[in-house]
Order: C-alpha cells, then sequence, then structure tokens
C-alpha cells in the first residue's frame, strides 16, 4: 500500500505522513472521451502514470483517426490496458472502481461503472468554444467527490459547488521531449528551413489568433513559422512564403520538430475560455530547453521572467526578438528546472494522493469491492464488414454514412489509415486549395457522436 503525504489546493501535507488508514486504489476507469492514440493530452498520460504506480487502469477508448478493425483488449503496460469497443462491465464484478472522467456531459453516464469515487477533473471552463458544456458542467462539478482542476480560474469556479476540490495544473512529458536535446537529423519537412525558426505544437483552433500568426511571418520575412498541429474548427489559415502548416504529427515525432525549434509561441486570443487555460505546451516548450513567448494568457504570468509574456500584440512582436536572444546555457537549464518540477509523474502523484485521501474519509472500513482488482485478459477480434470483408468496425461504417451530410472535403488524411474518418483520401487527386496543407498532412478534427445518438464533446489540447 502506498503511503503518501495528503496535500490541499496549495501543495501542503495535510496531517503530515498517512497513517495507519491508508486506502488501495483498485481500479481506476476513464470513460470513452478521447482516441488514447491521438492528440496525446492530460487524461492519456495521466492513466499512463497511474498504472505505472502500479493501479490497474482501465482507458476505454473512442476511436478516431487511429481507426482499429478489431474489437477487444490491449494491455500497453503491465497495468494499462485499452478497451476497443468492449465494456468493462464483466470485468467489474463485484468490483467498486475510482471513475476519473473529463468530459462533464457523462456526468449521468458515469454512475453505471458502479464508482467507489468520482474524480471530475475539470480541463475547460464551458465558455466560448466549450458552451455545449454548460448544462452539465455544473453537475459534474457538484455531483463529484473529488474535483481537479487545471487552472486557477476553474479552481475558484468550482469551490462555489464543491468543498472537495483542488488545483492540478497540466505539466509534461519531461523525459520525452527533453530528448529534443540530441543530435538527431531534422524531420524531412524541416531540413530546408533556413534561418530562425519560430514553431506552435498543438491544435489550429479558434482560440489561435491567426491574425497574429499572420502579422508576425509579414514583419519577419527572414524567420519561418512553423505551426504543427490538425484544423479543429477553423477551414482557412494564412498563407505566407515563411508560413508553414505541417498539420498533425505523431506524438513520438513532437520532440524531433521541437529540437528545431529556437522559440516556442502560444498565440491564444484573449477569451473567457483562455482564462480557465493552462497551456500543456507551455510546460512541453520548457522540457525541450526553449524560450517561449506567449499571449496574456493568465496561467502562464505565473511564469513571467522565465517565459515571455505578451500583454498586446506589440509585445509579443517584441519579445520573439528578445526570446532568440534568450539561449544562454544558464536560462536552458533554468526553463528545463521549472519543466522537471512540473512533470505528469508529479501530477498523477499528487491525484492520487487526493484519491486515496477521499477514499479513506468516505469508507473508514474498507469493503472487499474496494479491494479486489480485476482479472483482465488482452484479446482481439477482427471486425467483420457487412459484405464479410474484414477490417473496418461499426464507427467506420457510420462515418461513411454521414459523409454524404458533411461532404468528403470535411475530412483530410493522416499517415497510412485508409479509413480515416470514413472517407479514403488517399485515393483522391485533389484537396480543398483553402486548407494551405498537402495531402497527407491535413486533419480536420470534429466532436464525435456516439452511436446511440448522444453527443459527447472532446478535449482538444492546447
Amino acid at each position: 500500500m502506498r503511503a503518501l503525504p495528503v496535500v490541499d489546493a496549495a501543495g501542503a501535507v495535510i496531517n503530515g505522513v498517512r497513517g495507519d488508514i491508508m486506502a488501495k486504489i483498485n481500479c481506476i476507469i476513464y470513460p470513452p472521451t478521447l482516441d488514447f492514440h491521438y492528440l496525446v493530452q492530460r487524461p492519456q498520460q495521466l492513466i499512463k502514470k497511474f498504472a505505472e504506480q502500479n493501479i490497474t487502469s482501465l482507458f476505454l477508448n473512442l476511436p478516431g483517426i487511429y481507426e482499429r478493425g478489431y474489437r477487444g483488449i490491449d494491455q500497453i503496460n503491465p497495468y494499462l490496458y485499452v478497451f476497443h469497443y468492449t465494456e468493462p462491465h464483466p470485468y467489474l464484478q463485484g468490483i467498486r472502481p475510482v471513475v476519473y472522467y473529463s468530459a462533464p456531459a457523462q456526468v449521468n453516464l458515469v454512475q453505471r461503472y458502479h464508482p467507489s469515487l468520482t474524480v471530475f477533473d475539470s480541463v475547460d471552463e464551458p465558455s466560448d468554444e466549450f458552451a455545449a458544456w454548460k448544462p452539465y458542467y455544473y453537475r459534474a462539478v457538484s455531483l463529484a467527490d473529488l474535483v481537479i482542476c487545471t487552472s486557477q480560474k476553474l479552481y475558484e469556479t468550482a469551490l462555489n459547488y464543491n468543498p472537495n476540490v483542488y488545483l492540478v495544473p497540466n505539466g509534461c512529458d519531461y523525459d520525452h521531449f527533453a530528448r529534443s536535446a540530441g543530435s538527431a537529423l531534422p524531420p524531412y519537412d524541416m531540413r530546408k528551413l533556413q534561418g530562425p525558426v519560430i514553431g506552435y505544437i498543438g491544435a489550429i483552433a479558434s482560440w489561435c489568433d491567426l491574425e497574429l500568426i499572420d502579422r508576425l511571418a509579414c514583419i519577419y520575412p527572414n524567420y519561418n513559422f512553423v505551426m504543427i498541429g490538425p484544423l479543429y474548427n477553423v477551414s482557412t489559415v494564412p498563407q505566407r512564403p515563411n508560413l508553414h502548416w505541417l498539420g498533425f504529427k505523431n506524438y513520438e515525432e513532437l520532440p524531433d520538430y521541437a529540437r528545431c525549434f529556437d522559440v516556442g509561441i502560444i498565440p491564444f486570443k484573449n477569451s473567457s475560455m483562455i482564462d480557465a487555460v493552462n497551456p500543456i505546451k507551455m510546460w512541453e516548450y520548457l522540457a525541450a530547453g526553449m524560450p517561449v513567448v506567449t499571449t496574456a494568457v493568465p496561467e502562464a504570468k505565473k511564469y513571467e521572467g522565465i517565459l515571455f509574456y505578451s500583454q498586446d500584440e506589440e509585445a509579443f512582436l517584441t519579445n520573439i526578438q528578445l526570446a532568440l536572444r534568450d539561449n544562454s546555457y544558464l536560462r536552458r537549464e533554468e526553463r528545463l528546472a521549472l519543466a522537471r518540477q512540473n512533470s505528469w509523474d508529479a501530477r498523477a502523484e499528487r491525484i492520487i494522493a487526493l484519491i486515496e485521501y477521499h477514499l479513506d474519509k468516505k469508507y473508514p472500513q474498507m469493503m472487499s469491492s474496494l479491494l479486489r482488482i480485476p482479472d483482465i485478459k488482452p484479446f482481439r477480434e477482427q471486425m467483420v464488414r457487412a459484405d464479410g470483408a474484414y477490417g473496418a468496425s461499426p464507427y467506420q461504417r457510420l462515418l461513411i454514412k454521414r459523409l454524404s451530410r458533411y461532404g468528403p472535403d470535411r475530412f483530410l488524411p493522416a499517415d497510412n489509415y485508409s479509413h480515416t474518418h470514413g472517407y479514403n483520401m488517399g485515393k483522391a487527386k485533389t484537396l480543398p486549395a483553402k486548407t494551405g496543407f498537402s495531402r497527407r498532412q491535413g486533419l480536420y478534427i470534429d466532436g464525435r457522436e456516439l452511436r446511440r445518438g448522444s453527443r459527447i464533446e472532446w478535449i482538444i489540447e492546447y
């Protein structure tokens, strides 16, 4: 059993190190919200870290571009299981798991797992682009046994509805991004770039200030502005010779691109939603050792002095120049040290301690249903199409039916997956000119619809 200190919202130890009443987390379930293999974000990172602490962790996959032609259970490591089109209930007989979820619309669905504890991870404010969350958000906060918040604004809001609220910001996979200091060859689409590289990694969405990016490329024609990420809810992007839209890249490739950046930027617009954002990319840039220039994101202002916080557009333009000169060994080590302190390992340990503390409070006398660990056996069963062929899942067939509603230009290709969002764009001779993406780089991503028709908005990494 794990003897971890319990911490409050400010990070202080409560009542010292835990005594003889300690809870063991038998199992953590993350309901279907994201594709485990696509746009690796906070939930995937935390679930992986929970499993590395020897906690059986079930990630119920919501397939996206990495659509598998099979149903079953993949075992990622000794304690982490990813479920594809497979219900966990047969493995939970007589077991009450901890349910950790981050999509507010699942506030009623989580009870079907008979949780011992519900943990709601508040990652975005229900405003602007996420206004659709509002009917569910406050219920999710109110009904959770434990609420985790990624930013100060979300923390202060949640305290009005639930006393068991804790601030646990986003973090970074430090070891993954710190390896960008290596000397490997740059990716093929970066090798011809001459001059400083100003880079962005993340979804290209309505919260990105595309006008600012266009102005940067215009004012600094000798700099390269490299934008890595899929289009989310925008259809046009500015086009300039020194503005490079490289599209979606696998998570494993991101350090190779970060290695090529001289400066990492966070060009977010000012909005109520962005006021509540703790950008993951801020930590990832720092873990790669690069200078960071950000717009007026409140969570970034806390680290003004280590990164370049910009109150307005003119300050942002000036800070680009300052950041390019901020390349000393000591400054790099300062950035790496801050990123190391804010790793996903540290975040997961904190959350585990909080879960155990609240399990102790809720169940002073441990029940057998809280101690039994699921016995999960990995397996795969090939999916069969109606015509008898293999490889296409029911979700793919559903999207193929929806294609006539949205049109083929709604979906663009990713890697070599021929059934990406139900449309084989690899056979297309042309792409919509307005996207500015090359054939194999661009990808639109959209909210998902469950087969029963209930819509669950999914989370986008910032």
